[in-house]
């Protein structure tokens, strides 16, 4: 049986090991992007079927490297309210790319379907910046993310309705409102009448205004005598024309920026180990080896080193962490990432959970006196080795770690240069 799952493994990945990085990373370089902390909010809601243009957001480039910044949608806030699918947010502008602390605003617009749900909606902007992508490496990525919050209503009824002009509906409006005032004086009794009185006629035959029309007029002239009081009050005496004089007052505020870096941006797996000698697939010290051979960057334990450097460059936040699939050289078969855990979002297949099966891999990060034994999944959530597994950060908190790579039982694809990439998040408190 040992030697059937030997020649399985021979035929599956002929060539012996799997390179996951070819280059030394440069030390003193860094990637790193902030958001603005403050929310991106709709001022009034969103009704369906309709679009709206956002807040523009603000971003800015705290690297030391030009990098590509994209922005997207996806729920990290807690909080009331759906999440925003990831359909709805559209960037307006073109694509953006930043020199080293440049900054810009990035317009937004909001599509909401027709038959979207109504309520209240949260998720949060996402700004996502890499210098691009190294094959053959683990590339370490930063992203930052601040709340998206607005509110959806139903829109107007479809139909033959929005073929009237909408004055007419004033107009009707109009209309209807002088015939409720006319049938009020009819049924009140009320009547005026207006008489010239003729040349030598007594004054007093002149008053012939009926009571109700006298009460009629004077109502009008006290009204207009409020009204007067009313604008009275606005006016000012007239004064002696005089000098002015103004100063400027400077004022500085704290940044409100959301921000992370990671420093390198690419690192190197090494300290290779496992896999089967007997069928030439055994790991060398740089290159992964089959079965389930492991590789680290950094070294977890007693007298571990930790080469990859995470900080909060921005206000208080918490800080992310997630991967992704390991993407083969030649654009094959990719591995999927698999944990451990009793509750695994995607569980290992070999060992009872404890090992990947074929086309998954594992991948630990790990500080000092701690390992993520869970794993990274895709999804991002709090990194358990930042701020004792708080995850929360204050400016200037830095945090030092290290990965952990155990490779798949088998390998459908055969490139021997594959790519991994691991990013953290800094995700705005809020308000």
């Amino acid at each position: 049986m040992r030697m059937r799952r030997g020649l399985v493994l021979a035929l599956a990945v002929p060539v012996a090991f799997v390179a996951l990085s070819i280059s030394v990373p440069v030390a003193d370089a860094s990637i790193g992007v902030g958001v603005q902390a403050g929310p991106v909010r709709l001022g009034n809601a969103a009704l369906t079927g309709q679009s709206y243009a956002l807040p523009p957001v603000y971003v800015v480039n705290t690297g030391t490297q030009p990098e590509s910044v994209t922005v997207g949608v996806d729920r990290l806030s807690s909080g009331r309210g759906r999440s925003v699918p990831r359909s709805w947010i559209r960037m307006t502008g073109p694509a953006v790319r930043l020199s080293p602390q440049q900054s810009t605003k990035i317009p937004l617009e909001l599509v909401v379907p027709a038959g979207a749900r109504s309520g209240r909606y949260l998720s949060d902007v996402v700004v996502t910046g890499a210098p691009g992508v190294s094959a053959g490496h683990v590339n370490l990525g930063v992203a930052a993310a601040t709340p998206l919050e607005f509110s959806v209503r139903p829109g107007p009824a479809t139909g033959p309705g929005p073929l009237v002009p909408p004055w007419t509906w004033w107009f009707a409006a109009g209309l209807l409102a002088l015939l409720a005032v006319g049938l009020g004086l009819r049924r009140s009794g009320i009547r005026i009448r207006v008489e010239r009185t003729p040349p030598g006629v007594a004054p007093s035959a002149g008053r012939k205004l009926r009571r109700g029309g006298t009460l009629v007029a004077v109502a009008f002239l006290a009204a207009a005598g409020l009204a007067a009081c009313a604008t009275g009050g606005t006016s000012s005496m007239a004064g002696t024309a005089g000098g002015s004089s103004s100063i400027s007052i400077s004022l500085k505020t704290v940044p409100t920026v959301v921000a992370v870096s990671v420093s390198p941006s690419s690192a190197s797996f090494g300290n290779c180990s496992g896999g089967n000698g007997s069928v030439n697939t055994a790991s060398t010290s740089a290159a992964l080896g089959f079965p389930n051979g492991q590789c680290w960057v950094g070294k977890a334990g007693s007298g571990g080193s930790y080469p990859i450097t995470i900080t909060n460059t921005g206000v208080a936040a918490r800080i992310f962490v997630n991967s992704g699939n390991a993407v083969p050289s030649d654009s094959g078969t990719q591995w999927g990432l698999c944990n451990l855990g009793r509750s695994p979002t995607v569980a290992c297949a070999l060992s009872s959970g404890q090992l990947p099966g074929n086309n998954q891999y594992l991948l630990q990060n790990f500080a000092a006196g701690s390992v993520n034994a869970a794993g990274l999944t895709g999804t991002s959530v709090c990194d358990p080795e930042f701020a004792a597994g708080s995850c929360a950060a204050v400016t200037g908190d830095a945090q030092q770690e290290g990965i952990k790579i155990t490779g798949p039982e088998l390998s459908s694809d055969t490139s021997t240069s594959w790519t991994v990439t691991i990013k953290w998040t800094a995700v705005s408190l809020g308000d």
